[in-house]
């Protein structure tokens, strides 16, 4: 069998195409997506109270933009919530040391 006959003869699978998606839509979702990790991932540590709901925000405009942001949104709720009862305890401790100094 000749080499032409050969590759001829060859048939490549049936591979579902990729199509690179370079349009403006995608990239600002892709840039929507990493901003709602990052601040999700910064609000443990800083701030969680203002950082995440910037996280859930900007996963929401990933979302919108076809990108799946999960990551970022899940992060900005536990971030916001973990923030709100932070607040809650500090102001829970305040009442209750001001009213033990009145008695």
């Amino acid at each position: 069998m000749s080499q032409s006959n050969y590759s001829q003869s060859y048939q490549y699978p049936n591979y579902p195409t990729v199509q690179l998606n370079n349009s403006l839509e995608h990239f600002q979702g892709s840039k929507f997506k990493e901003k709602s990790i990052i601040f999700g991932v910064i609000g443990f540590f800083v701030l969680g109270i203002v950082f995440g709901p910037l996280a859930i925000s900007n996963a929401r405009k990933a979302e919108a933009l076809h990108h799946s942001a999960t990551v970022g949104k899940v992060l900005g709720w536990i971030d916001t919530i973990c923030a709100a009862l932070g607040i809650l305890v500090v102001v829970f401790i305040m009442i209750s040391a001001a009213s033990n100094a009145g008695s």
